[in-house]
């Protein structure tokens, strides 16, 4: 299969998962048993992730979004996500010991997931749905490009580092040692000629943007928000966040 054809597989199987975890978030509060199993499967995934063990990962990552596809409750929809599920194995299991070398940040992503559903939110986890797929579509095209085009854009592929990875640590030295293949200063050069900002204020900005967007499309509460976007202290999210858009967090939400 070529690199096109993966892109857009993976492109459908976002839209169904996207589609499957709102139908799953609405129809949470009257399946406990279901939201059980979630949870269950979650921390063996946890498990598996921490251990490195590749198999027992994919066995409760097959059966976890099996469980959330199950739970929307539509006709077809799991015979349809199966088959691209089925399509993309060989892609996702290229790169689990090369590519996820964060496991933290595997475990958190499905935590989230899990977490949106049982709050009963059809918004945040569609996005935390889609925004799972598409980041792990990304990390693999990411490292692919890096070892064949070591030369390519290094602004451009910081500033699409940035953009799936909000929700982790960042810092100028990695991402520029990492991601950029140049030298920080040179890398914090281009966002100053590019942008009008330096690294971590091009970064904050990207960060109090998404919370904004997460604050009037989705229910899902501040803390979880600011966590989501990078922030573990979230008076200071509320800090930054008033900062930016002349509002606290909660002032922005009940305004929009």
């Amino acid at each position: 299969m070529t690199t096109t054809e993966l892109r857009r597989l993976s492109e459908l199987r976002s839209l169904l998962e996207g589609f499957a975890a709102r139908h799953a978030a609405a129809h949470a509060a009257a399946s406990p048993e279901a939201l059980g199993a979630l949870r269950s499967t979650l921390n063996r995934l946890t498990r598996a992730v921490r251990a490195r063990d590749y198999e027992a990962f994919r066995e409760a990552d097959l059966e976890l979004h099996e469980t959330i596809v199950g739970l929307a409750g539509v006709p077809m929809l799991p015979e349809t996500w199966r088959a691209v599920w089925d399509g993309l194995l060989a892609f996702h299991k290229q790169g689990f010991d090369d590519y996820f070398t964060d496991t933290r940040v595997l475990a958190e992503e499905h935590e989230h997931l899990v977490a949106t559903i049982a709050l009963g939110d059809p918004a945040a986890a569609e996005d935390a749905a889609r925004s799972h797929v598409e980041a792990v579509w990304f990390r693999l095209a990411e490292q692919s490009a890096s070892a064949s085009d070591p030369e390519g854009d290094p602004l451009q592929r910081a500033v699409a580092h940035l953009a799936f990875r909000l929700h982790c640590p960042l810092k100028l030295t990695e991402v520029a040692r990492e991601i950029a293949f140049t030298s920080p200063g040179h890398l914090s050069r281009l966002f100053r000629q590019q942008h009008g900002l330096g690294f971590q204020a091009y970064l904050q900005k990207l960060r109090l943007e998404k919370a904004a967007e997460l604050l009037r499309t989705t229910r899902l509460p501040i803390t979880r928000i600011a966590k989501r976007v990078g922030y573990r202290d979230v008076s200071r999210f509320g800090r930054h966040f008033k900062r930016r858009h002349g509002r606290t967090p909660g002032e922005w939400r009940r305004r929009k």
